[in-house]
């Protein structure tokens, strides 16, 4: 049933959707990715009356239901390699990392790709070396991005990007989001929520101490929500399982199994992660604390300390909150008592720091958009024989 939808709409877009309605489009793994692309489908909507195309690999992605005619949506997977080779777009958006590195390839027809970030983290130990060579723009959320990828192209001898100094949208939405849950949280409220929400991966908070974590924390009269990353979910679903079947009947406990909802995020008065970059979107969007476990560090590129730059996602750890080896796990509940009691010289600092680190908050899905219309409307001029600067850079 699936293979029938993904011809039919392979066949729709090439074939019977015209040039002009497929100029721009996005691409998202999963459903999970929407909230990263909203505020830029919806400025390229609102302000620009552009008819959008989304593709999705997920087919149970929401999208697929939308019944705005501005907006055409495409499920295709199986079909997804052969798509990418041949799309005939102006640009097209993802948040996907790799491009050109393994099976999904530029098109073989002038498409300017452009990266938009879903996390706040530096971009040169988590993800693999190369993660963005083959994009034309890349819409920076922050300064240390900016620096890490200049620095990546000096070093490799690679060809200048584009980069935005765009922001990050999903921060924003954390942000407005958590203002309104404040002013309408009911002051009856008596437990303090604790979220557990750490990366995936070998020796990650749940793996190496997960079960005697959640214990201390339900025994010290918290209330508890673990949030698995969705790869863990994917990958380690056993691992789950033994959460569900020993503390689901326990009413301070919650498994949160999606991550469509930053519901959690704005619960939890306090975050215990590792590396993951939800710990910078929880710290800058609801300027609350974070308690970091020292679990051995996720490296997706062996290569990362040729910058000579430190990652920001172990950078700001002191600054955001407090580091704690696994070894003093006891310690734990204290140390969350502590930084609840400190929340106000918290909340001063965040907001300092989301200031040096975010470019322009509030305004990424302006910047993003322009830029989007504008790379948009120079390909359609240069392939109608004008001068354009703004047109893609050549393939690596």
């Amino acid at each position: 049933m699936h293979l029938i939808k993904e011809i039919a709409d392979f066949h729709r877009f090439f074939w019977r959707t015209p040039a002009e309605e497929k100029a721009i489009v996005f691409y998202a793994e999963h459903g999970g990715y929407y909230p990263y692309f909203e505020g830029l489908i919806e400025k390229l909507i609102s302000e620009y009356n552009r008819t959008l195309c989304y593709v999705t690999s997920d087919p149970d992605d929401p999208i697929l239901q939308e019944t705005q005619s501005i907006i055409r949506t495409f499920y295709l997977n199986k079909l997804l390699a052969l798509f990418m080779a041949h799309v005939n777009c102006r640009v097209f958006i993802m948040t996907l990392t790799d491009l050109n590195q393994f099976y999904l390839k530029r098109s073989l027809n002038p498409v300017h790709y452009v990266y938009v970030f879903h996390a706040l983290v530096s971009t040169h130990m988590i993800y693999r070396y190369g993660a963005f060579d083959y994009y034309d723009s890349i819409l920076c959320c922050g300064p240390h991005q900016a620096e890490e990828i200049r620095r990546h192209e000096e070093l490799y001898g690679l060809p200048a990007k584009t980069l935005k100094e765009a922001g990050y949208y999903r921060l924003e939405r954390i942000y407005q989001a958590y203002l309104e849950y404040s002013s309408e949280k009911p002051s009856a409220v008596t437990k303090e929520t604790v979220l557990i929400a750490p990366s995936w991966g070998v020796a990650n908070i749940l793996e190496s101490c997960g079960e005697r974590l959640v214990e201390l924390l339900l025994k010290a009269g918290y209330e508890v929500i673990v949030r698995p990353h969705p790869e863990t979910i994917r990958r380690s679903p056993d691992l789950i399982a033994v959460f569900a079947s020993k503390f689901g009947n326990d009413p301070s406990f919650t498994l949160e199994t999606s991550v469509a909802s930053d519901s959690s995020l704005l619960q939890a008065d306090v975050l215990i992660s590792d590396y993951s970059g939800i710990a910078l979107e929880y710290a800058f969007g609801t300027e609350r604390p974070v308690l970091f476990l020292d679990v051995p560090i996720k490296i997706g590129n062996q290569r990362y300390r040729e910058l000579g730059i430190e990652p920001l996602e172990l950078s700001l750890r002191p600054e955001i909150g407090v580091v704690v080896s696994p070894k003093e796990l006891e310690s734990v509940p204290q140390m969350i008592s502590d930084l609840i009691l400190n929340r106000v010289a918290y909340k001063k600092k965040m907001a300092e720091l989301r200031n040096a680190y975010v470019y322009d908050f509030g305004r990424s899905s302006e910047i993003g958009a322009e830029h989007i219309v504008n790379i948009a409307r120079g390909m359609e001029e240069n392939r109608a024989g004008a001068t354009t600067a703004d047109v893609p850079r050549s393939q690596i």
